[in-house]
């Protein structure tokens, strides 16, 4: 059978190719599967992936013609990690990974951010419950890291509430960033919200972390394609392709550092025998694996030694 998931993961590795060519392409694919509805590259995409992986399935696998079990779509994962650079293997992982196992306490959520206004101090120079209240960038006070905790829960609390294991995450085409954004904002959930995850007793939440704007040059810059436009060409190791930004390539290094990381952990794991669920955000990864954490421990050792700025937490972010 393993002959089999790896020809299936690469003809489904060509079809992933050609869909994410370009915004076109993109929009094709969509108008395929899901008809007449408005195109979004954030909505669907689970839907979407999943159907094309079970035709490459119907078509390249067994003689006995079945839909492929979540044994088998954990095995054509694993295989298809050979196939496509770590960006857009991380798109297409996150589409068909299934988010079973972990859950968001939300009455744990509301029950804490009630107390928290009845507690907060009237006489306090910010107020994290007005209609407008924004993040203090950089934090220096007792009472300024608070506000900030608290308004991270605050929003958190609302993306908690609409959490399900159905969720659809951003596609993005090649030559372009791709941006951190799902169907139910989970990639937005800022650390405020890491005390409301929950999971069966056999798993445990890691995160790795690294200081904002402390990450490594993922995409050098080689060209100007457009002078008027002020656009940047990038090219970033390990991906074929070249990325074009308007806004200087630091949000694309970013980026492309998280997914890289996701990769690598992805990567230390046998999915078909553990769990090893991976969301990145920016500055972090999230990990929800084994409560010994053997495979994240023994990834993230590699992972420093090549990148010192990383940490390694449990439960919540460093």
């Amino acid at each position: 059978m393993q002959e089999t998931y790896r020809t299936v993961a690469r003809e489904f590795s060509k079809l992933i190719d050609s869909t994410f060519e370009t915004e076109e392409t993109l929009k094709a694919v969509f108008l395929k599967y899901i008809g007449e509805l408005e195109f979004t590259r954030t909505d669907f995409w689970n839907i979407i992936l999943d159907r094309m992986l079970t035709e490459c399935w119907v078509k390249y696998g067994p003689e006995v013609t079945s839909v492929p079990t979540g044994y088998d779509r954990l095995a054509i994962l694993r295989e298809l990690q050979s196939f496509l650079d770590y960006n857009l293997f991380t798109q297409v992982l996150l589409n068909l990974q299934m988010y079973t196992g972990m859950a968001y306490q939300t009455k744990d959520a509301e029950k804490e951010l009630q107390r928290l206004q009845e507690s907060w101090p009237k006489t306090a120079k910010l107020n994290p419950f007005e209609p407008k209240a924004k993040m203090v960038k950089i934090a220096a006070t007792d009472e300024e890291k608070q506000y900030n905790m608290v308004l991270s829960t605050m929003r958190s609390l609302k993306i908690i509430s609409q959490f399900t294991p159905q969720i659809s995450f951003r596609v993005t085409p090649l030559q372009q960033t791709p941006a951190f954004a799902d169907s139910r904002n989970i990639s937005m959930m800022g650390i405020g919200a890491d005390q409301y995850l929950k999971t069966l007793p056999n798993l445990k939440v890691f995160y790795i972390s690294w200081e904002p704007r402390s990450n490594p040059q993922m995409a050098n810059h080689f060209t100007y394609a457009n002078v008027l436009d002020g656009t940047t060409g990038f090219q970033a190791e390990g991906i074929p392709y070249p990325f074009f930004s308007k806004s200087g390539g630091g949000i694309l290094n970013e980026v492309l550092f998280a997914r890289k990381i996701m990769a690598e952990v992805f990567a230390a794991h046998d999915v078909t025998a553990e769990s090893c669920i991976l969301i990145p955000r920016m500055n972090s990864v999230m990990i929800v694996a084994d409560q010994y954490g053997h495979h994240v421990k023994k990834a993230f050792e590699q992972l420093v030694q090549k990148y010192p700025m990383l940490n390694l937490s449990e439960g919540t972010r460093a």
